[in-house]
Order: structure tokens, then sequence, then C-alpha cells
């Protein structure tokens, strides 16, 4: 499993265009065990693994999937979402759930406004219906 993630860290930090530098620097290990990860001289263990995984932007689960990339069965939209860091992932939530509670109480007051439009109109037939009986009732009384 080694051979395949070392393989797999090094294809996601040259698709970012990172160099073996930039990576151990950021993930404060040295180049020359970087490249021993990659060249799979070196286990890895689950930390570093994730820390190497969050510089990658990378999610851990592509990094250990059989086909390499893990794409194949994940939404893309999941796979965007995922690949955000921690600060946009949770401004995207709150802005989604800011959305939801706009909608749902906009849909609220919709209901409120036609369901106050049916008594009204209830009204009018009342109404409408109370003239009627009046009108039955003069003319039985002329009668």
């Amino acid at each position: 499993m080694d051979i395949v993630i070392g393989n797999r860290l090094r294809q996601a930090r040259t698709a970012r265009q990172l160099s073996l530098n930039d990576v151990a620097g950021r993930a404060k290990i040295s180049v020359a065990t970087l490249s021993r990860i990659e060249r799979d001289k070196q286990g890895i263990d689950l930390g570093l693994f994730l820390t190497l995984s969050r510089i990658l932007k990378a999610p851990p689960h592509d990094l250990l999937t059989a086909d390499g990339d893990g794409r194949d069965s994940v939404d893309p939209l999941v796979q965007r979402i995922a690949s955000l860091d921690v600060a946009e992932r949770a401004r995207l939530w709150r802005e989604l759930t800011a959305t939801y509670k706009n909608h749902r109480v906009a849909g609220r007051r919709a209901r409120i406004r036609n369901l106050s439009q049916q008594v009204e109109e209830l009204l009018a037939q009342i109404e409408f219906l109370h003239a009627e009986i009046e009108t039955v009732q003069r003319q039985l009384r002329r009668r």
C-alpha cells in the first residue's frame, strides 16, 4: 500500500506544480524524507499522510483509492467541496444555511399570504351567502 501512496503523493504534488522543497517545508520534514516517501523507500505514518494530503489539497480518499483518482464514483461537486480548505468550507456551509433559512422564511411568508387571501375569499363568500339568505327571507315574508 505504501508503494501506491508514495506515487500518488508525487502525482498530486506535481499536478499542483509544487516542488519537493515547497511541500517538505510546509510539512516540516526534510526534502530527502519526502523524496524517499514518494519513491517508496520510506513508510509514512497517518499524521504525516494527513498533513501532506492537506498541503496538496488532495482528499485522503483520492490518495488511497484503488484506481488512483477516486473520481469515477464521487460526485464532482463533492470533490470540489472536499478540496476547499477548512475556512472556505465553513464559509460555504454558513452561506448555504443562511440561504436555506431565507428560503424557508420566504416560503412561510408566502404560505401566510396565501392563507390570508383564502380567508378573505371565504369571508367574501360568507357575506355573499348572507346577503342571499336575507334576500330569500324577505321574499318569503312578502308571501
